[in-house]
C-alpha cells in the first residue's frame, strides 16, 4: 500500500546509492538484490535511527560495505534484509526463504540470533565501568583478571555466548556483523556518551579482533581506530596531531619511491608479462598507538617506527594457455621475489640503521592467510623509513577482504570447491566454539573468557619441524602446544626441543620459536603440568585423563589432593 508513492521514491533513492557498488555482479543477481532492497525498504517504513535518518539507511550502508568485499549477492541481499524479521513482526524467516531462498534466510536468522540479545538489552555487550579493564586488556597485563572482569555479569556473558554460536553455525553471519558493526560505528556520534563508551569497549575486545582472525583487513582497522577514538580521545587527538605534523614528509616519501619503483619495476623484461599496481599507506592510528605502548623504544618518538608509511606492489598475472593453477601461482610467487631483489638495488635507497628487516609471508604465510613479501628502506636524503610490501594479485585480495576474498563472487571461473575447502580450513577455529560451550555446559562466564583469551586475544606463532605453522595463544607452554598438535602428542610427551635446546614443559612459547615435540607410547602425563599450562582446553584433557585414571587405578589416587598438592609444591613433582 504506497498511495503517494513514497516507498518506491525511497527504494529508487536507495537503488542509486547501492547500485554502483554492484557493478562486480551480473544484471540478473543486480535484479535479485533491489528485489531484497524494496522488502526491506517496506519492513523498515516509517522507523528512524537514533541521528533522525530514515532507517532503511543503515541496511543499505551495511550492503554497500558487504559489496566492497566483492562477495556474492545472497550475502549482500541478506545485508540488506538482515534486521527486517527482528524490527517487523509481519515478516517472518519463512518468508524470507520463500522470497529469496534458504541460503539467504540462514544468513538473515544466524544474524538475527546474534544480535537479538544485544539489541534487547538496549546496550552494548560491556558497560562503560570495564574501560579501565580493557586497558590492561590491550596490553595484555592481568589477563585472567581482566577477562573476568569484562565478563561480570550473567547477562552479558549469555548476550556474547549467543553470539559467537550463531556466528559458529555459518560463517557468513560473521561478514554481516561486522559490516553491521562497522556502520554502527561510523554513526555513533549520535549515541549518548556512555553508550558510546559501551560499544566502542564492545568493538575493540570482540569485533577487530574476529575481523583480525579472518583476514577482513578493510573493517579490523576502520573498527580498531574509530574504538580508539571514543575509547580513549586525548590519546587519539594527541596522535593525530603528530601525524598531521608528518604527513606532508610522508606523502613525499610515497610519491618518490613509488616512481623511482615503478621506474625501475617496469623496465625489466621479466615484470613485462605482468601489470604493476603501486600504492600508499599510512599504518592505522590504534595499531600505531598499541605499538607505541608497547614497546619502550618507540613511546617518545613515533620516527623511530619503521612501518608508519608503506607502498604495495601488487603484482597482476595472466594465466598462460594451459597453465594449471599450481604452475600460475609458482610463476607468481617467482616473480615477487624477483621484485624484492630489483627493489634492493634501487639507487638513493638504503636499508635503516637496524639492517635488513625483510619478512617473508608467502614461504611462511600467516594463519589468516596472508601471504606478502616485506621489506624496509630509507631515503639516504630524507630520514623516513619506508616498509614495501610485494605480492600477487590473489595475495592482495586476501590481504585486503580475508574469508571474505574466497567467498567472493567468481563469475564463470572454476575453483569453487577448492574456495568451499579455503574457507573451511579459514574457519575451523569457529567449530570449536560450539565444543566449547558443550564442554563448559551452562557457564556463559567461562566461555566467554575461554574465547576472549584463547581465540580473540593475541597470538603468538610457532614452528614445526615440519614447517608448519602453529597459531596458539600468546602465553601458550611447550604443554599447550603439544596438546594443541594432538592431544595424544601432548599424553605422549617424552621431552621438547625449541630452538634446538630441550626445554622444560612449562617453557613459554615466544613468536617464531621452532619447536619439536619428542613423543613416547611409554610416556604419560605428570600431574604437575595442571598447575604451568595456560590453556583451558589442555586443562580439562588432563583432568579428563586423570580422573578416569583415578577410577581404574587400583591405588585409588586423590585426584583432587594431588591438585591441591600440585598448586603450593609443583616444583617438587616431576615434570618429565
Amino acid at each position: 500500500d504506497d498511495p503517494d508513492g513514497e516507498l518506491m521514491r525511497d527504494a529508487e533513492r536507495m537503488w542509486l546509492e547501492l547500485e554502483p557498488a554492484l557493478m562486480y555482479l551480473p544484471r540478473p543477481d543486480r535484479v535479485r538484490i533491489l528485489s531484497g532492497l524494496c522488502v526491506a525498504v517496506l519492513a523498515h517504513k516509517g522507523q528512524k535511527r537514533k541521528s533522525g535518518e530514515p532507517y532503511i539507511m543503515h541496511p543499505v550502508a551495511v550492503a554497500v560495505l558487504l559489496a566492497s568485499l566483492k562477495v556474492q549477492a545472497e550475502l549482500i541481499t541478506a545485508g540488506l534484509l538482515h534486521d527486517t524479521v527482528e524490527d517487523n513482526p509481519e515478516i517472518s524467516f519463512r518468508d524470507i526463504e520463500v522470497l529469496f531462498g534458504p541460503c539467504v534466510r540462514r544468513i538473515v536468522e544466524g544474524e538475527t540470533k546474534a544480535s537479538k540479545r544485544t539489541k534487547k538489552g538496549g546496550r552494548g555487550l560491556f558497560s562503560n565501568e570495564y574501560a579501565a579493564a580493557m586497558y590492561r586488556f590491550v596490553f595484555e597485563k592481568e589477563e585472567k583478571q581482566v577477562s573476568e572482569e569484562v565478563a561480570k555479569t550473567r547477562q552479558q556473558a549469555e548476550n556474547l555466548r549467543d553470539m559467537f554460536l550463531a556466528m559458529a553455525d555459518d560463517y557468513r553471519v560473521i561478514l554481516v556483523k561486522l559490516a553491521d558493526r562497522l556502520h554502527n560505528m561510523r554513526t555513533l556520534q549520535h549515541m549518548p556518551d556512555k553508550k558510546r563508551q559501551s560499544i566502542a569497549l564492545e568493538t575493540l575486545m570482540v569485533f577487530a579482533p574476529l575481523a583480525h582472525r579472518l583476514g577482513v583487513w578493510l573493517f579490523k582497522s576502520e573498527l580498531e581506530d574509530l574504538s580508539f577514538k571514543y575509547l580513549y580521545p586525548d590519546e587519539y587527538a594527541d596522535l593525530d596531531k603528530a601525524l598531521s605534523m608528518r604527513r606532508a614528509q610522508y606523502s613525499s616519501t610515497l610519491s618518490s619511491a613509488a616512481q623511482d619503483l615503478k621506474d625501475m619495476l617496469s623496465q625489466d623484461p621479466k615484470m613485462q608479462n605482468a601489470q604493476l599496481r603501486i600504492t600508499g599507506r599510512e599504518k592505522g592510528m590504534y595499531a600505531l598507538w598499541h605499538k607505541m605502548q608497547r614497546k619502550p623504544k618507540y613511546q617518545n618518538n613515533i620516527d623511530n617506527i619503521t612501518d608508519i608509511i608503506a607502498l604495495r606492489v601488487v603484482l597482476d598475472l595472466e594465466p598462460l594457455p594451459r597453465e594449471t593453477k599450481e604452475e600460475f601461482d609458482a610463476r607468481g610467487n617467482e616473480l615477487c621475489y624477483h621484485a624484492l631483489s630489483l627493489t634492493h638495488s634501487l639507487p638513493n635507497w638504503v636499508l635503516p640503521a637496524s639492517g635488513h628487516s625483510a619478512k617473508d609471508y608467502i614461504q611462511y604465510p600467516k594463519p589468516n592467510g596472508y601471504r606478502s613479501l616485506h621489506t624496509t628502506f630509507v631515503h639516504m636524503d630524507v630520514p623516513v623509513p619506508l616498509e614495501v610490501q610485494i605480492r600477487t594479485r590473489e595475495m592482495h585480495d586476501v590481504a585486503e577482504y580475508g574469508m571474505a576474498a574466497h567467498v567472493a563472487y567468481k563469475g564463470e571461473q572454476n575453483g569453487e570447491h577448492d574456495s568451499t575447502q579455503m574457507v573451511n580450513r579459514r574457519v575451523a577455529w569457529l567449530a570449536s566454539l560450539t565444543d566449547k560451550d558443550g564442554e563448559l555446559g551452562a557457564d556463559p562466564l567461562q566461555f566467554v573468557q575461554e574465547v576472549l583469551k584463547e581465540e580473540l586475544g593475541a597470538r603468538c606463532f610457532v614452528f614445526l619441524r615440519d614447517g608448519q605453522i602453529l597459531n596458539i595463544s600468546r602465553g601458550c607452554t611447550v604443554l599447550d602446544a603439544a596438546f594443541k598438535i594432538h592431544t595424544e602428542v601432548g599424553m605422549h610427551m617424552l621431552y621438547a626441543m625449541v630452538n634446538g635446546k630441550k626445554v622444560a614443559p612449562t617453557t613459554t612459547l615466544q613468536n617464531g620459536d621452532e619447536i619439536n615435540i619428542i613423543t613416547s607410547s611409554d610416556a604419560s602425563p605428570k600431574v604437575a603440568w595442571l598447575d604451568y599450562v595456560y590453556l583451558r582446553s589442555t586443562r580439562s584433557k588432563l583432568a579428563q585423563h586423570f580422573r578416569k585414571e583415578d577410577r581404574t587405578s587400583d591405588s585409588m589416587v586423590d585426584v583432587a589432593a594431588l591438585l591441591a598438592t600440585a598448586a603450593t609444591t609443583a616444583v617438587a613433582l616431576p615434570l618429565f
